[in-house]
């Protein structure tokens, strides 16, 4: 074997590099936990950043040499426009991994770029086989044989569960990182061995941890969640007043026999059914997992196995979320059993199929002690979160964004593009192509708005549930003349309606004369609404989501609000009878999936089950929960997750969501919830109209720390440039300056990116860029090849100046 020399970037040197150290090691047959965070950031900066010398890198090669077969550079392409490199003769590529605290009916795959570890798609994973010693019984392992240089590959926890089409794969956990782990087959074989050695730790990597919650993928699958929360348990005797009673919730599949623990025991024994003889045994078909809790009360509010006796739950004090997975959702049941605080059972009930028809809804349901006598009643709220099945395609693992989010400077957002237009007077009319052109024009990072659907089942961009139109009466004009004065227009023939949105179709929409509903309190406003009759199709309300996807600049972000009604503390639902909280998402969801190419992306939405359910259906872009908390100046909602920042805190950590976005007004008075949301390594976003005022802004950027500010009239009084396109053209300035070629292939993880339950979205759709360079360039993937250029080249300034200076 003889190694044929080529142009290697300076990230693939480094990898090159630090593989030596790692088949030494395998020399002296000493496994190598790879993931060891100090060890992996102190080779990181030898090479990138320099040591002084002490490092010559020829002579480690030089004992490579006999032992890396011969690459050959093959006339094919990956995903990523990237060339193929293929060894001379395949290779055996080992994996090991080290996984903690896993359950008996858990096992660990892997998947990965290469046909044999199902090209990124969960379905087709390998799975590996635990390791028989019992010095290392938490070890799975696994190989295949491979002719592709560079291999990369993530593992993940799963499970089957039965369907009717036999057993299909769960995802349980999965590891999230912004790239997957790479292995360079030439550099690490030995003898056609390759990874011999090598021992992961499951979720770590990098010097990082990051594991996220599987999603949906199957389109049979559901997740099941049952909330307790407020005066949930009642008993009808209230002379004895019951406090850390305990709940315990077991799922059951009501086809087949219970286990002994999934059955009310009466005094009286059993039923003739029950004794004979089940030709289908449950535990040969289960078609559910296990039922995980979280306690949103508590402060660790993460999913954990239940006790055998439950968890406290007080009434009042304690909110308790049950979760469960399931492949056939018409049969599932849950069996509820309430425990005294001395452990002991008080009663129990069923929460039978029949009662959970709905995708969500409340059941009251008496539960009864062992001699059948009903004691009480037991309220639970419930929300069946169903797999998206628009797709086309499957959902696959090989890019993730739901988790990375690389620290700078706060992100300034634009609200609803330019800014609220009917009640601040921005300059242009908000929620346009217009509007977020001009947003994106002045500098704007991402910009956010608001998403709906019409009659029709389109995805539109408004603000608002209803819209007010205007009618003329039967004695008036038809239109007022677009000249008409305030004065004119109160004593005209025109009465307004108020329509919602859901009831027109976009047709009727573009075709009717509407105005914002805040018409009645703000009528200077209407003179907005009729001075032009005739308007260009970006300067026009309701453009759809699509239109905005593939018609804005790319270069900036989206921040896609999910606008579902809610019920208010005062009694008013803010849009009755809306769509089913499934299908309303589903549709939204795939528009994005289908045309947001690489535009960065993240989602947000009021609605607490609306954040769960977008963050359980896709595996790509992260979520943000939107948090009204204590406040004077809006009507909170009913929703106890979100009457306070601290409760929004502790729902997005047991929903698994990338962070907050806090309401100004909330963190004014106490700043305390952000820094609750940084212990968690959760992104911080903040809204509200206290940004009007550029004290403010300052506040929650340089004092707090956040990582986002949204506000309106972005860019107009102060000039400010994209972050992306500062950093892009950084870069490109660097890669220049040190004569070094754009780099080709995405590398492992930046070292100056943070990924521990962060995520940054991914950039935009590539409209106006065609160049392989340039979208090269865009990568955030090359930072640290960057980083280590800068620092050699004694460059100051990068990711804050908006030039580059050379010493």
């Amino acid at each position: 074997m003889h190694f044929t020399r080529r142009a290697v970037s300076p990230r693939a040197s480094f990898v090159f590099d630090r593989h030596v150290g790692t088949i030494n090691s395998s020399l002296s047959r000493r496994p190598r936990i790879s993931e060891c965070p100090e060890e992996e950031e102190e080779e990181e900066e030898l090479y990138l950043f320099g040591s002084g010398g002490d490092v010559d890198v020829e002579e480690m090669r030089q004992p490579m040499q006999e032992a890396i077969p011969e690459i050959i550079l093959e006339e094919e392409e990956d995903d990523n426009d990237h060339l193929v490199m293929s060894v001379a003769r395949p290779v055996r590529v080992h994996f090991a991994v080290d996984v903690e605290n896993l359950q008996s009916h858990q096992s660990v795959y892997v998947v990965g770029s290469p046909d044999v570890l199902g090209a990124w798609e969960a379905k087709r994973a390998m799975p590996l086989v635990q390791d028989p010693d019992r010095n290392y019984s938490m070890r799975w392992k696994g190989s295949i044989m491979s002719d592709v240089d560079q291999l990369k590959f993530r593992y993940f926890i799963g499970y089957n569960l039965m369907s009717d089409q036999g057993e299909k794969l769960i995802v349980d956990k999965w590891e999230a990182f912004l790239h997957p782990r790479s292995t360079l087959c030439s550099a690490e074989s030995r003898n056609g061995e390759c990874r011999v050695d090598r021992v992961d730790l499951f979720g770590y990597y990098a010097g990082r941890k990051c594991v996220s919650d599987g999603w949906l993928q199957h389109s049979d699958e559901n997740q099941i969640l049952l909330r307790l929360h407020g005066n949930a348990l009642k008993f009808y005797k209230t002379s004895k007043e019951r406090k850390n009673c305990r709940v315990k919730m077991t799922p059951l599949d009501v086809r087949f026999k219970a286990p002994p623990s999934g059955h009310i025991s009466f005094s009286y024994g059993e039923d003739e059914e029950d004794e004979e003889e089940d030709p289908n045994n449950a535990s040969n078909k289960c078609t559910h997992s296990a039922t995980h809790v979280a306690v949103l009360s508590d402060p660790r509010p993460k999913f954990y196995d239940q006790e055998e006796t439950g968890v406290v739950f007080n009434n009042n004090k304690d909110y308790l979320v049950f979760r469960t997975h399931c492949l056939a959702a018409e049969f599932l049941a849950f069996y509820i059993e309430i425990f005294s605080e001395e452990r002991k059972r008080i009663g129990a009930c069923y929460a039978l199929p029949s009662a959970l028809q709905d995708a969500s809804g409340i059941i009251h349901l008496p539960f009864i002690n062992s001699s059948g006598r009903p004691i009480g009643q037991v309220s639970i709220e419930y929300l069946c979160v169903r797999a998206l099945t628009r797709l086309d395609e499957p959902q696959l693992m090989d890019q993730t964004y739901c988790r990375h989010w690389k620290k700078r400077n706060a992100l300034e957002v634009g609200h609803r593009g330019a800014g609220n237009s009917y009640t601040k007077f921005a300059m242009a009319r908000e929620n346009t192509i217009h509007s977020l052109n001009t947003a994106a024009k002045n500098g704007a990072d991402y910009v956010e708005f608001d998403v709906q659907l019409t009659k029709d089942r389109i995805a539109v961009i408004y603000h608002d549930f209803h819209v007010l139109v205007s009618v003329a009466r039967r004695d008036g004009h038809a239109l007022p003349p677009p000249t008409m004065t305030r004065e004119q227009l109160d004593s005209s023939n025109l009465d307004f309606h108020e329509l919602p949105v859901k009831d027109l179709k976009l047709s009727q929409l573009k075709l009717l004369m509407l105005d914002h509903l805040s018409f009645p309190q703000k009528k200077e406003n209407v003179k907005k609404l009729v001075e032009v009759l005739e308007e260009e199709d970006d300067f026009k309300p309701f453009p759809t989501l699509v239109e905005a996807l593939t018609k804005v600049d790319p270069d900036v972000g989206f921040n896609v609000e999910v606008k579902y009604p809610m019920m208010q503390n005062n009694g008013e639902h803010e849009c009755d009878h809306y769509f089913e909280r499934n299908l309303f998402v589903d549709i939204i969801l795939a528009d994005v999936l289908k045309h947001a190419a690489n535009r960065r992306i993240m989602f947000s939405s009021f609605d607490p089950d609306i954040c769960s359910m977008v963050a359980t259906k896709q595996n790509k872009y992260p979520v943000l929960f939107l948090c009204v908390g204590e406040t004077q100046r809006y009507t909170p909602f009913q929703d106890q997750r979100t009457s306070t920042s601290m409760t929004a805190v502790n729902f997005a950590v047991g929903a698994d969501l990338l962070g907050v976005n806090f309401n100004s007004e909330d963190l004014l008075k106490d700043p305390m919830p952000v820094k609750k949301a940084n212990e968690f390594g959760m992104v911080t976003f903040v809204w509200g109209e206290d940004l009007d005022k550029k004290e403010n802004i300052n506040y929650f950027k340089k004092e707090l720390g956040v990582d986002g500010v949204i506000y309106d009239r972005i860019g107009e009084e102060e000039r400010r440039r994209n972050v992306f396109i500062v950093e892009r053209e950084q870069k490109r300035a660097l890669l220049s300056c040190s004569g070094a070629s754009t780099p080709q292939r995405a590398p492992s993880p930046s070292p100056v990116s943070s990924e521990n339950n962060n995520t940054s979205p991914p950039l935009s759709a590539k409209l106006t860029r065609n160049t392989q360079s340039d979208s090269a360039l865009l990568e955030e993937n090359e930072d640290d090849e960057v980083e280590g250029l800068a620092d050699k080249l004694n460059i100051t300034g990068f990711q804050s100046a908006p030039m580059v200076s050379i010493k």
